[in-house]
């Protein structure tokens, strides 16, 4: 299963005291804030915010190695995230800040579908965005699902696990058309290359496994 990496709220004070002493101004202190809550994008309404990160990334980048963290900006897509740091031999290793926590099975193979989607997006699209239909999304997991006798059960557990990839921020439902989203980039970050390699081959275990816990 995946794991996706949650941020611990007791940093807000850490970092932002951390942050008295070093004369930051408030855009400083709200660029730290959006990290801190997770991955931010330089096209939801915090592009100043991203490029005050991009335009400072060393001096930003050094602020939080001093508690265990690497700050991540990922140019070509315009987001930016936090991650663990990975310490060198010989260097004394804080404990991890960000939490790992296990993702649902349903979750996890909603993550893997998506990836492969944009994957396809990039090489056969002229679209800035990826967009998927609700339909789409459905019609792809019922696949691994199989038959059921109790369609609605079904249908609900399907809403349910979309609503849980919204939050993790890999999913965006667009206001402009109906029953669509779009796919954000960050999840080419999170779904990484070892599970592409061999996509196919987890695609059929998940179906003969149905396991939708």
């Amino acid at each position: 299963m995946m794991k996706n990496n949650t941020q611990n709220g007791c940093l807000y004070q850490i970092l932002l005291s951390h942050g008295e002493s070093l004369e930051m101004n408030r855009d400083a202190k709200t660029a730290i804030i959006l990290l801190l809550q997770g991955i931010f994008y330089k096209s939801d309404n915090e592009k100043a915010f991203y490029e005050l990160l991009y335009n400072s990334y060393s001096a930003v980048s050094e602020y939080f190695e001093t508690i265990g963290l690497e700050l991540v900006i990922e140019e070509n897509d315009g987001y930016a995230y936090l991650k663990n740091r990975v310490f060198e031999e010989g260097e004394e290793a804080l404990p991890k800040l960000i939490k790992s926590r296990e993702l649902s099975y349903k979750v996890s193979l909603l993550c893997v579908v998506l990836r492969r989607k944009i994957a396809e997006f990039e090489v056969q699209s002229e679209h800035e965005r990826a967009v998927i239909g609700k339909e789409d999304i459905k019609g792809a997991l019922e696949l691994f699902l199989g038959t059921t006798f109790n369609e609605l059960k079904m249908q609900k557990e399907i809403e349910s696990t979309i609503k849980k990839v919204e939050d993790l921020g890999f999913l965006k439902k667009l206001k402009t058309v109906e029953e669509a989203y779009e796919i954000k980039p960050s999840i080419k970050a999170f779904v990484n290359a070892s599970w592409l390699d061999d996509l196919d081959k987890k695609l059929q275990e998940y179906k003969e496994a149905k396991v939708w816990s």
